[in-house]
Formats: structure tokens, C-alpha cells, sequence
């Protein structure tokens, strides 16, 4: 067994060095899943939670962003005896372990090189470490009249800690403004915050809004949460990125915080942390609901 894991490994993650003890002492501390419904809780949070899944293919280190669909694809109601088939319940596709459901890739040419690739490792990101799940290209398929793509059930993954800065999620429920200065003739923009670290910041803008930032550029921001002036800080662009929503592209601005003093990374702190128990929150109610223990 330890041989296919390896072979495993070493194909979904080229380039790295697996030894015998390493995957054995792996798979005792669950820090490597084999077990189909080990995974499956990572997916389902993935999609309750309707997280940005980091998407890699054939080990290039490119990285695209999707999410999860949920699939009633096979949900077929009997016309004469409506009652004698089982309502379909958010996620229920995904008990089966049989394959995923995503929604095409951002930027778009990453679907074209998904279906055309020979492995798939799709990323998610928690409040303590990043899951590597394993999975295959298998078809192009619909749901309802929307274009998906459909990849087999994660064959394995893998916890890695440390993957990356900690961001909180900022939950629907969670009134958090951005409003950022432009140059000089522009209004300030208001938006909403996607996720934020203590290190900097993700929002929402328009497809017009994104041409109004650039790499490298510095912005004076304020965060507001439930109309409180929070903090006054200023930020450096860092990235521009497309993620495709269930309806539509969101376009998202990362930016960077400049942390001048003590004073003002306490308070960054501060609003991450409440941030979370928002979020947590929310996650606690999706699971209530649900009757899933939804992963934070």
C-alpha cells in the first residue's frame, strides 16, 4: 500500500522527495488521507462555505481559482409519484464519492489546459493549514443549463501547515466596508472585503473598478465594520485575480498593509480576529443547518 501512495505522491506532486517513513508517519497522523471519506468533509465544507479552490495542473505551478457546484444532475423526480423519490439536499452528490463538480476556471484558459492535463490538485485553504486534494479531469458536463467540469473524487490528500498567511474569511452576515482613495479627481470607492490577515487585505471591485489599480500602487484604505470607523491604513496593491462565482466573474484586489507602527498591527489584529468569530459563527450555523460538521 505504501508503495502506491508513494506513486501517488510523486505523481500529484513532482519534484518533491517522499520517503518510506515520511509517508508512513504521514498517513498515522493523518497528515496524508487515503480514505475517500476522510476527504470528503474538506469538500463539503469547500461547498457550504462556497470557498475559492486554488487549482493546479500537471504540477507547472500555475494556479488557477474555482469553487465546488453542487450536482443534482442524476436527481430525477418520478413524474407519476412525486413522493416516492428522496428530496436532493445541498451536497448529497458528494456522499456518494464518486466524482466532483467545479465551476469552469479562472483565467478562462485554465479550463482548457484542465482537460488536457494528466493530474489535478485542487488547494483549500483553513484556519490552521492547506488541503492538497488529488483528483483527474473527467468530462465536461452541465447542471441545469450551466457549464461545469467534472473530475473524479480525490484518489488522496495531503494536510500541509504553514501553507500560507492565515485570512479570515469575512462572512455575508458581517457588515465590513473598504472604502478606498483613488487619485485625486475620483470619489473614494466603497466595497466589500473578501478576506483579510494581519498582513493585508482582499475586496470586491467591478470589472470598470479593477482598471482603477495597479501592482505595486499605494492607497490610503478605511475599514468599517457595521458603519465603526475601524482603522485608517494605507496599502500596496498586490495582485488583481477573476474567480468565477455560481452567476458571473468576481474580480477581486489583494493588497498588502503598510504596518508603520505597533499601535496599528494591534489593531489589524484585533479586526482579524473578530473577523473570525464571524465567520465561525456562521460556519456553526451552516453546520446547525446542514447537520455537517463544516470545517473552519
Amino acid at each position: 500500500m505504501i508503495d502506491d501512495i508513494e506513486k501517488q505522491l510523486h505523481l500529484f506532486f513532482p519534484g518533491q522527495s517522499f520517503t518510506t517513513p515520511a509517508i508512513e508517519a504521514g498517513v498515522k497522523k493523518g497528515h496524508i488521507l487515503i480514505e475517500k471519506g476522510k476527504i470528503l468533509p474538506f469538500l463539503q465544507t469547500a461547498l457550504f462555505d462556497d470557498k475559492v479552490l486554488e487549482v493546479e495542473l500537471d504540477g507547472k505551478g500555475l494556479v488557477y481559482f474555482s469553487r465546488l457546484k453542487d450536482d443534482y444532475s442524476d436527481f430525477i423526480e418520478d413524474e407519476e409519484d412525486p413522493a416516492s423519490t428522496d428530496e436532493y439536499n445541498q451536497g448529497d452528490y458528494l456522499t456518494a464519492l464518486s466524482h466532483i463538480v467545479t465551476l469552469p476556471l479562472e483565467p478562462g484558459l485554465g479550463s482548457l489546459h484542465l482537460r488536457h492535463s494528466l493530474f489535478i490538485v485542487l488547494r483549500m485553504f483553513t484556519r490552521d493549514f492547506a488541503v492538497e486534494m488529488a483528483t483527474t479531469f473527467e468530462e465536461l458536463s452541465k447542471v441545469g443549463d450551466l457549464p461545469v467540469l467534472r473530475l473524479s473524487f480525490p484518489s488522496m490528500a495531503r494536510i500541509i501547515h504553514n501553507g500560507r498567511q492565515f485570512r479570515a474569511k469575512v462572512p455575508e452576515s458581517l457588515d465590513f466596508v473598504v472604502s478606498i482613495e483613488l487619485a485625486e479627481d475620483l470619489p473614494e470607492l466603497e466595497t466589500t472585503a473578501i478576506d483579510i490577515s494581519i498582513k493585508g487585505m482582499a475586496f470586491s471591485v467591478s470589472k470598470d473598478e479593477q482598471k482603477m489599480f495597479c501592482p505595486g500602487a499605494k492607497h490610503a484604505l478605511k475599514l468599517f465594520i457595521n458603519d465603526e470607523l475601524l482603522v485608517l491604513i494605507s496599502g500596496t496593491v498586490k495582485h488583481l485575480s477573476r474567480v468565477r462565482k455560481r452567476t458571473g466573474i468576481e474580480y477581486i484586489c489583494g493588497m498588502e498593509f503598510d504596518l508603520t507602527t505597533q499601535t496599528l498591527a494591534a489593531v489589524v489584529e484585533s479586526i482579524v480576529a473578530s473577523v473570525q468569530r464571524a465567520h465561525l459563527k456562521d460556519l456553526a450555523e451552516k453546520s446547525d443547518t446542514c447537520g455537517i460538521n463544516l470545517i473552519a
